[in-house]
């Protein structure tokens, strides 16, 4: 995805949401389309580029590769996953948590609850609570992605999975795709940010306020 939209000058705005992504035949599978084809070996497969008519998927942020990086192997890490977000798509990156963090609810303990019922202890902690305001709407964006990243409406307790939130105190949204559109409104933060990760990666080393004139221009002329 980001060697097309590099190589072919799209608009960046497409790691957020494009109508076409890569695949093998064993990723789509893994993603719920019927298939024909040979799924390959272990080692080599092929990806083709496809449309994307589902505005659940497209872009980077959905993926089952992000969705699992941001996981444990059996649960989702909504705090993780908003981490995630923070960091890379508005390079905003959350401090360290402070190390009086209480756990989640065990296993049995959480048997009847929704992970944002179990979140709550957290965010009562008032050490916890700056974070979590900041960083649950992110994550919890993205609830509707199991920890390998298929989609799922419920969870095994059959309680429904609820990913509203609101970005930045000012977006309110339903659903992931309404998500995405609250980053597409922020698109000058989103741009911005991204300029400052190409940066620091072309300049080998962190950004500074001194390059501040120079993200001015790259940013303006990105937009």
């Amino acid at each position: 995805l980001f060697e097309t939209v590099l190589i072919e000058n799209r608009s960046i705005l497409e790691f957020i949401d494009s109508n076409y992504a890569y695949r093998s035949a064993r990723l789509r599978k893994w993603y719920g389309a019927k298939t024909e084809e040979k799924l390959g070996g272990p080692v080599t497969m092929q990806f083709k580029r496809q449309p994307v008519t589902d505005r659940r998927q497209g872009g980077v942020i959905t993926t089952a590769a992000v969705m699992t990086m941001t996981s444990s192997p059996t649960e989702t890490k909504p705090i993780t996953r908003g981490a995630w977000i923070a960091g890379v798509i508005f390079n905003s990156p959350p401090e360290p948590p402070p190390t009086n963090v209480p756990p989640l609810k065990s296993e049995d303990e959480k048997k009847d609850l929704t992970i944002r019922e179990r979140f709550a202890v957290h965010r009562d902690n008032t050490s916890c609570a700056g974070c979590h305001a900041r960083l649950d709407p992110l994550g919890f964006a993205l609830e509707n992605f199991d920890p390998v990243g298929r989609w799922r409406n419920d969870y095994e307790n059959g309680h429904q999975v609820d990913s509203s939130g609101v970005l930045f105190r000012k977006h309110k949204f339903n659903n992931v795709v309404e998500f995405k559109d609250a980053i597409l409104a922020e698109k000058d933060r989103f741009t911005r940010g991204f300029a400052e990760h190409l940066l620091s990666f072309a300049l080998g080393r962190e950004i500074t306020a001194a390059d501040a004139p120079a993200l001015d221009r790259i940013a303006a002329q990105a937009k």
